[in-house]
């Protein structure tokens, strides 16, 4: 867990390990189209002058992004980024690796500027990226008017792309992560109205201090009256609330938590299995492996070994 302790944002972004690649920037003079290959986790851009338009296969609509917009693409299938879809298509891998001094340019004068965008893209934790891909929508936008220090964020982000100052390549990196965290701050209502998760359940005044009570103390044993009883709601109305909100019960959720932080310190950490039983709150090394056997199918030191020896594996591959 985060040492910013009942902050779930902060514990689930420490586990996912995020890992930025900022790519080339892209600035493209008259008609333009490129193709992207899907991507498991998270790509994110701005468009710093000039608009695009992205469209992801097997959906209709495109999304339509102007100048001062940033947008964040969760899971996406194979998509195509253009100024209008009708332009021929080139593939983007062979444009980005030829990209001179971080930018890829398309066209060139006297036709003018249509687009000029920074972006890159997020790599998480395998075993733990589920936990915000699964919670995001496969496409967001957020507006220039709405973007506030989103949009600070990503101005600095495509200044520092075309610099080649001492600790360019740190500076990215970190300019990176803060937008994740703060795209995710900002994801609104009419983003999240369909998609139960604890993303968006932060943003329920109870229902997200209810999240970060859990989060608070892993150790703490919770029943459904003592979590209602501290956000002030009935047992059966705020049940039916975070559920809805959610995407599953309160005491599901807190077990499925611990499992997660669980599963992380076995696969990372060397951190004795009756020290971990004692952290996550259970009275004994043989409770805790009961539970875990109960969620997992398989006892703690036996996920430890195969988690390890599926990592060394990997590694060699």
């Amino acid at each position: 867990m985060s040492e910013e302790h009942g902050d779930p944002l902060a514990d689930i972004v420490a586990l996912l390990r995020p890992r930025a690649v900022v790519s080339a920037s892209l600035e493209a003079r008259g008609p333009w189209a490129i193709r992207l290959e899907a991507y498991p986790h998270v790509k994110f851009g701005t468009v710093v002058a000039g608009r695009c338009l992205i469209a992801l296969t097997g959906r209709r609509r495109p999304l339509r992004c102007e100048a001062g917009d940033f947008f964040m693409l969760s899971d996406p299938p194979a998509y195509v980024m253009a100024s209008a879809l009708t332009a021929p298509q080139r593939a983007a891998g062979p444009l980005f690796a030829a990209a001179v001094d971080g930018r890829v340019r398309l066209g060139a004068p006297p036709a003018a500027l249509t687009s000029h965008i920074v972006g890159g893209h997020f790599a998480f934790d395998p075993s733990n990226a589920h936990l915000l891909v699964a919670a995001l929508p496969r496409m967001m936008r957020v507006p220039a008017s709405e973007a506030g220090a989103l949009r600070e964020l990503t101005g600095l982000l495509a200044r520092e792309v075309g610099e080649r100052s001492p600790g360019r390549a740190l500076v990215l990196d970190r300019l990176a992560q803060v937008i994740l965290v703060q795209a995710m701050r900002q994801l609104g209502a009419a983003d999240m109205r369909r998609r139960a998760s604890w993303l968006r359940a932060l943003s329920d005044p109870q229902i997200g201090a209810a999240l970060r009570q859990i989060h608070a103390d892993v150790r703490t044993r919770w029943t459904l009256d003592a979590l209602a009883q501290a956000v002030g709601m009935s047992r059966s109305a705020f049940a039916l609330r975070f559920t809805r909100l959610v995407g599953k019960p309160p005491l599901e959720y807190a077990i499925a938590w611990r499992m997660q932080l669980a599963r992380d310190a076995l696969r990372t950490g060397d951190r004795a299995v009756g020290e971990l039983a004692f952290a996550l709150g259970y009275a004994s090394e043989s409770a805790f492996s009961t539970a875990f056997r109960r969620e997992e199918g398989e006892s703690p030191r036996a996920f430890r070994q195969r988690a390890r020896a599926e990592g060394a594996a990997s590694e060699v591959g």
